[in-house]
């Protein structure tokens, strides 16, 4: 085998490993899934903070309420009892009465307002929930299909470099440098194949004598673009 095919081989191992790796950079870094997931999750957390918070302002409410509606009924047995008599003291409790009465009436419809409230809050945060459990479902499907796709690629890497190790080892090592060099600076591709006439490296067309000379032993280069030219018997 010349060492021009082997330079070839090892260049579509290169290739390949190339690939290899920008694949797998691109999936180890696709976390879409886990950004929805994410996003579903502080949208649900602060649903329920809102949530508690209402809740909290109700409890707040109706425990008012109910001390209210408790201090309107004393003074109610204060004023109707018949045990008081001071006018001056009967007026006292009939204008505390009055203010407990407004305070009752505007604490009224701010409750029925933040009952109102609390009922789409929680209407809101079921959407939510529901959202969160399908997000976290997505993400699942997704991290397992990626897991699979990654270890998938890394057992073609793993078994490709330990090859890639062994061609590069039947290459003579001022050849492998040679190759290297040019691999760096062609943007890949060292090693290009003639096809019909053509450098596959950069597209001018090959007299015939230059290749005649390729499909000799030893190394043949494009007059053009220098790259290591491969004619493929």
């Amino acid at each position: 085998m010349s060492g021009t095919w082997r330079l070839f081989q090892l260049q579509k191992a290169d290739t390949r490993l190339t690939e290899l790796d920008k694949a797998l950079s691109g999936l180890r870094a696709d976390d879409q899934h886990r950004r929805l997931l994410q996003d579903a999750l502080t949208a649900h957390e602060e649903s329920e903070a809102v949530l508690r918070q209402s809740r909290k302002e109700l409890r707040e409410m109706e425990h008012e309420d109910s001390t209210l509606r408790a201090r309107a009924k004393m003074l109610e047995g204060k004023l109707y009892g018949g045990r008081i008599s001071n006018p001056k003291e009967l007026s006292g409790y009939q204008e505390e009465l009055q203010a407990v009465q407004v305070r009752l009436g505007t604490l009224e419809e701010a409750m029925l307002t933040r009952m109102e409230e609390l009922e789409t809050h929680e209407e809101q945060h079921r959407g939510l929930t529901s959202k969160v459990e399908q997000a976290r479902r997505d993400h699942d499907e997704r991290q397992v299909a990626l897991d699979q796709k990654i270890a998938s690629l890394e057992d073609e890497s793993s078994s490709l470099r330990q090859r890639r190790s062994e061609q590069a080892s039947e290459v003579e090592p001022g050849l492998l440098k040679r190759y290297r060099d040019l691999l760096a600076r062609k943007n890949g591709v060292a090693v290009a194949r003639i096809t019909r006439q053509t450098c596959g490296g950069c597209g001018m067309h090959l007299t015939d004598h230059k290749i005649q000379e390729a499909g000799r032993d030893g190394l043949t280069f494009c007059s053009t673009c220098s790259r290591i030219l491969y004619l493929e018997s």
